[in-house]
């Protein structure tokens, strides 16, 4: 065997090593990429709404819902609410709210309420207990849709998920929810049995 043979041989090994150790770590670094995935989630929120000089309280649970990630980012979901688990102190209350006048739960489709996130931006806190991100996404309540945004703090802990944050209905008018609004009849006839139209909320949602 001549040294050009010799060498023809050699390089032909090298390059055939070469191809293979691109093609395995190639395959390595795709194995590696980060993937969508779906995590369930549990918990709720707190609600508040507001009449002349005094305001109340509740909670409503989740029924079902994921959110989705890739990686260490937070991309979407979708949660379910259960409206007739909607909660007050005053149990006479709490019936109104269950009521045609408020949210109707015992109607077909109305039963649940739904948030759709569709947009997801990481912030850049100031300090400490800032919020993380903002979250953008449609909520749907008695068959009515309309978007909400609001910002809240995620954090991972490994596979665990958490988000709190504080959102607000701007008008509950846009969901049908019209008892003793102002924008349906005169303030002076409604007196002191006005309420509000904008409920504040606070989400306080975990990962499975």
């Amino acid at each position: 065997m001549n040294k050009t043979t010799m060498s023809t041989i050699l390089m032909t090994v090298i390059l055939s090593m070469g191809l293979s150790a691109f093609a395995q770590a190639k395959k390595t670094a795709k194995k590696e990429e980060p993937k969508a995935q779906n995590h369930k989630v549990t918990g709720g929120l707190k609600w508040t709404g507001y009449g002349v000089g005094k305001s109340h309280t509740g909670d409503l649970k989740i029924k079902s819902g994921t959110i989705t990630t890739d990686g260490d980012k937070l991309t979407g979901g979708e949660i379910i609410f259960d409206m007739n688990t909607i909660s007050e102190e005053n149990k006479r209350l709490e019936g109104h709210l269950k009521s045609a006048d408020f949210f109707d739960v015992a109607k077909e489709g109305f039963e649940t309420s739904k948030f759709v996130i569709k947009k997801v931006e990481a912030l850049k806190p100031a300090k400490a207990g800032d919020p993380t991100h903002k979250i953008s996404g449609d909520l749907t309540i008695k068959g009515k849709t309309n978007p909400l945004d609001f910002t809240a703090i995620v954090t991972r802990d490994g596979a665990k998920w958490k988000a709190t944050g504080d959102a607000e209905i701007k008008d509950r008018t846009k969901f049908d929810i019209v008892y003793n609004s102002k924008q349906f009849a005169p303030i002076a006839k409604l007196a002191d049995k006005a309420i509000e139209d904008n409920i504040t909320i606070k989400i306080d949602v975990a990962s499975e």
